[in-house]
C-alpha cells in the first residue's frame, strides 16, 4: 500500500492526490476545483448512507497535456487505491473538458483548468504576476467549467458569463441573456480565482445590465479590445455533451476473458440486453455509443479484474472512438441506474426497494420498522399497476370530473363530451381521451387535486393534445398535478382511483368476442383492460376473460402461473358488468376448441410464468433543454438534493416508471408549454426500452410537490425556496468584501 493512501476511504469527502514524479501526493485542500492541463490526478469521493455503509467513487483525471507515462501512472495508482477498498469503488476516467456530471458535481464553485505541470516539462503559470490578465468563460448551469479563452471580445458571448482577472481587480462580465443560476455559479467561480490566486485580496466587480456607462466601459478598457456592441450574440452550436442516443445497434455487449492465456474481447449481443448475458466469471464491456462501461463479474481472475480498464482503453482504440470517450468500472451487484437502463430485464438480487414498496402500500418512506419481500416489487408491477412511486394518496378521494375527447370521422374536429357523474359503470373506452379530475384530502387536512390525460389505445393524437391542453387549464387553475397516461400502462393510483371496477375497452359494444386481461392485488387495484382477440396476447401468469357478445358466455381462462385472487376478481368484475352472461372458468391447458377459434387458433404466447422485468431505477435528476435544432440537451445531476431544482428553469425527474416534470417559478410561458414535448423527447432519446406510448409523466409546479416527489430527495423543506439568497444579495456581499478590503488598505 502506497502511504499516500493510508487513511484513504475511511471517513465521508473528497481527497484529491496530484501525480508527481510518478507518486501520489496530496493536493492541498484550497486548491480543490484547480487542475493543471499538464498534470495527472486521483481523486476519491467516499459517501456514507443513512444506514452507515460507505460507497466510493474513484476518478483518476488526465490533462490534455500530460504525459503518456503520468497518464498511466495515475491508471495504475488508481488500480492500487481500489485494491486498497477490496475492490469495490466504481471506477471512472476523466478526460479534461470532458468530465463526467459525477466528477463535476463535487466542485460547487466549479472546475477550473490552469496551463502548465510539474511532470511533463511545463511550469505552473505564476497566477499572481504583476501586468498578467486572463479571461475565462464560465459554461454550464447546474456544473460548471471555467475554460481560459482568448483576451479578446471575440472570445465572448451575450448567453455566458465571463470572468476577466486582472490581478488586484476582478470582473465579472454577466452576458445579458444569461440565466439566475449562471449568474451566481460566475461569481462564486470569481469569488475561488480570487481565494484562490490572490489570496483573498482582490476586489471582484460585477458588470451586468445594471451597471453604468463607465463601468461597462471600463471592463473593455482592461480587457484591451471591443464594447458592449461588439459582444456576439449567443452561440446556438451544438455543444460537447448533447444527449447521443445513436443507432440502437451501437449498444453492444462484449466479453472480456483470459481463458486462452491471453486477454481477448469478444461480442456477446447487441439490445436488447439482458442481465443472464452477464457471466459473474468474467469482465464485459457495454459499449452505449457514448461512453464504456467495464463490469467485472465477482469471480472474475485477478489479471481480468486489474486489466479490465486498459483492455477498455485498447477498446477505444480499436473504434477509434475520441480519447476523451468516458470509460467507467463497476463491480457485480454495484450496478448503477445508468448502467442498467441499458438492459431490457433485470433483477437485483437481495436489494429492497423500500421506497417503491411504501409508497404504493401507503407506508411512509420513514418507517424503518417496515420490512417487505423485493419480490412484492415485481408483483405489483406486473398486477398492481406501474409508477408505484406516485401515491399522492390512496385512492380513497373521489372523481368529480370526467370529460371525454373523441376525434370525428373525416374531419379535424374533436367532439368534447362532459360524461355524468358518478359513473354506472366503471367504463373508459380506448377509441378516445378523458380528462379525470380527482379530488382527494391530504394528510394535513387541505384538499388537493390530480388532473389525468389518459389516453385510449386506439385513441388519435389531436383528442390526447386537446385533453393534455384541458387538463393543462385545470392544473393551473386549481393548482393541481397533471398526469399524462395511456391505456395499460397507469399509475397503480389511476387504478385505485376508479376503486378497483375499472374497465378499459376500445371496441364499444361489438358483435365480434373480446378479450380482457384481469389484473390487481387488491380489491382496491382490480381492473379489466381489453387487448387484441388473438392468443398471442395470453400469458401464462395472467388471468383473461373472452367475452362472447352473440352467445352470451365469458370464458375465464386461467394461466397456470396466475393467482387465485385474480380469478375471483374476473368472474366477479365481468360478471358486474354482463351480469346476464354465463361464466366459465377454463384452466390453461385445457382449453375448448371454440376459445382457440375465437383467439385465431392456439398460437405463441408468453409462457416464462413472469420472469425477468425491466430494471427497476433508482430516482434521477436532469436538467433538460430544447435546442434550436429542437435536439434536447440532458445533464444529469448526481447525488441530486432539493437545492439543486433551479427555479427559473424546467427539471425532468426520471422515477423509472414515471417521469416528473418540475416547472420552475421562474420558466417563461414557453418553457411551461413545452414540458410535455421535452418529457416525450427524452423518453424518445434515453436509452431504456421505454416508449412514449407507456410512460406516465407528471407535471407539477414548483410550491404544490405532492409527497411522492419530496420522498425522492434525501431532505426537503418546504420553505427553501424563500431562503435562497437572490441575485441581489450576493451582489450585496460582493460589495460588501470589497469595502472590507478597501477599509483594510488590501
Amino acid at each position: 500500500m502506497h502511504p499516500a493512501f493510508a487513511n484513504a476511504g475511511k471517513a465521508p469527502g473528497l481527497k484529491i492526490w496530484r501525480i508527481e514524479e510518478f507518486e501520489p501526493v496530496p493536493y492541498p485542500k484550497n486548491k480543490y476545483g484547480k487542475f493543471h492541463e499538464g498534470d495527472s490526478y486521483i481523486v476519491l469521493n467516499t459517501k456514507q448512507s443513512k444506514d452507515k455503509s460507505i460507497s466510493w467513487d474513484v476518478h483518476f483525471w488526465l490533462g490534455s497535456e500530460t504525459s503518456t507515462d503520468e497518464a498511466g501512472t495515475a491508471a495504475i495508482l488508481t488500480v492500487q487505491l481500489d485494491d486498497i477498498l477490496n475492490g469495490a469503488p466504481v471506477q471512472h476516467r476523466e478526460v479534461q473538458d470532458h468530465e463526467s456530471q459525477l466528477f463535476l458535481s463535487y466542485f460547487k464553485n466549479g472546475v477550473r483548468y490552469e496551463q502548465g505541470g510539474v511532470g511533463s516539462g511545463f511550469k505552473h503559470v505564476q497566477t499572481n504576476a504583476e501586468g498578467e490578465k486572463r479571461l475565462f468563460q464560465v459554461k454550464g448551469k447546474r456544473n460548471v467549467r471555467v475554460r481560459q479563452v482568448n483576451l479578446s471580445v471575440s472570445s465572448m458571448n451575450k448567453g455566458d458569463c465571463f470572468i476577466l482577472d486582472a490581478g488586484s481587480e476582478i470582473y465579472v462580465y454577466v452576458g445579458i441573456q444569461a440565466k439566475r443560476v449562471e449568474k451566481l455559479k460566475a461569481i462564486s467561480a470569481a469569488n475561488q480565482i480570487r481565494d484562490q490566486d490572490h489570496n483573498g485580496r482582490a476586489k471582484v466587480n460585477v458588470i451586468d445590465e445594471f451597471s453604468s456607462g463607465s463601468d461597462l466601459q471600463e471592463f473593455f478598457n482592461v480587457l484591451g479590445s471591443g464594447s458592449p456592441d461588439d459582444v456576439p450574440d449567443e452561440s446556438i452550436a451544438e455543444e460537447d455533451g448533447v444527449f447521443e442516443s445513436g443507432d440502437e445497434k451501437s449498444v453492444t455487449l462484449y466479453k472480456v476473458t483470459d481463458e486462452s492465456g491471453s486477454l481477448k474481447i469478444d461480442p456477446v449481443a447487441s439490445k436488447p440486453l439482458k442481465q443472464e448475458m452477464l457471466d459473474t466469471r468474467d469482465c464485459f464491456i457495454l459499449d452505449t455509443g457514448s461512453g464504456i462501461y467495464v463490469w467485472v463479474g465477482k469471480e472474475a481472475t485477478q489479471k481480468e479484474k486489474a486489466e479490465a480498464m486498459n483492455k477498455a482503453s485498447e477498446f477505444l482504440k480499436t473504434k477509434k472512438y475520441p480519447a476523451w470517450t468516458q470509460v467507467h468500472r463497476i463491480v457485480q451487484g454495484a450496478e448503477s441506474a445508468p448502467f442498467k437502463q441499458y438492459f431490457a430485464t433485470w433483477k437485483d438480487l437481495g436489494a429492497s426497494h423500500t421506497r417503491l414498496i411504501r409508497s404504493a402500500m401507503g407506508y411512509s418512506t420513514d418507517d424503518s420498522d417496515v420490512e417487505f419481500d423485493d419480490s412484492l416489487v415485481e408483483s405489483l408491477k406486473k398486477s398492481g399497476g406501474r409508477a408505484l412511486g406516485f401515491m399522492p394518496d390512496q385512492g380513497k378521494g373521489e372523481i368529480v370530473r370526467l370529460i371525454q375527447f373523441v376525434e370525428l370521422p373525416d374531419t379535424d374536429e374533436v367532439r368534447r363530451t362532459e360524461i355524468p357523474l358518478p359513473l354506472p359503470n366503471q367504463l373508459l373506452l380506448g377509441f378516445g381521451s378523458y380528462v379525470i379530475l380527482y379530488d382527494f384530502i391530504q394528510s394535513d387536512g387541505n384538499k388537493a387535486s390530480v388532473v389525468y390525460a389518459w389516453r385510449g389505445s386506439k385513441a388519435g393524437s389531436p383528442s390526447m393534445d386537446e385533453a393534455v391542453k384541458v387538463g393543462m387549464e385545470f392544473g393551473d387553475e386549481l393548482d393541481a398535478v397533471v398526469v399524462t397516461t395511456v391505456q395499460g400502462h397507469e399509475p397503480r393510483h389511476f387504478l385505485k382511483m376508479f376503486k378497483g371496477k375499472l374497465i378499459t375497452s376500445y371496441t364499444g359494444a361489438p358483435s365480434e368476442p373480446i378479450l380482457f386481461r384481469v389484473s390487481g392485488t387488491d380489491e382496491t387495484d382490480v381492473r379489466a383492460n381489453e387487448v387484441e382477440a388473438d392468443s398471442s396476447s395470453l400469458a401464462s401468469d395472467d388471468v383473461y376473460a373472452l367475452v362472447k357478445i352473440a352467445q352470451k358466455k365469458v370464458y375465464i381462462w386461467v394461466g397456470l402461473a396466475a393467482s387465485g385472487f385474480e380469478k375471483n376478481m374476473a368472474e366477479d368484475r365481468i360478471g358486474r358488468f354482463w351480469p346476464s352472461f354465463e361464466n366459465e372458468v377454463i384452466q390453461e391447458g385445457a382449453e375448448p376448441d371454440d376459445f382457440w377459434d375465437d383467439l385465431n387458433g392456439e398460437g405463441i404466447y408468453d409462457r416464462g410464468m413472469g420472469k425477468g422485468g425491466s430494471p427497476i431505477l433508482e430516482p434521477r435528476l436532469f436538467h433538460c433543454r430544447i435546442l434550436v435544432s429542437g435536439r434536447i440537451k440532458v445533464e444529469e445531476v448526481p447525488d441530486f438534493q432539493q437545492d439543486d431544482l433551479d427555479v427559473d428553469d424546467v427539471m425532468l425527474l426520471d422515477g423509472g416508471d414515471e417521469i416528473y416534470v418540475w416547472v420552475g417559478s421562474g420558466t417563461t410561458e414557453e418553457e411551461q408549454n413545452g414540458v410535455f414535448d421535452m418529457a416525450r423527447k427524452y423518453i424518445k432519446m434515453e436509452p431504456s426500452s421505454r416508449t412514449i406510448e407507456t410512460a406516465t409523466i407528471i407535471w407539477i409546479k414548483q410550491g404544490i410537490e405532492p409527497k411522492c416527489f419530496k420522498r425522492m430527495f434525501p431532505e426537503w423543506n418546504d420553505d427553501a425556496w424563500k431562503l435562497r439568497p437572490t441575485y441581489e444579495e450576493v451582489l450585496k456581499n460582493v460589495l460588501e468584501k470589497n469595502l472590507n478590503l478597501e477599509e483594510n488598505n488590501v
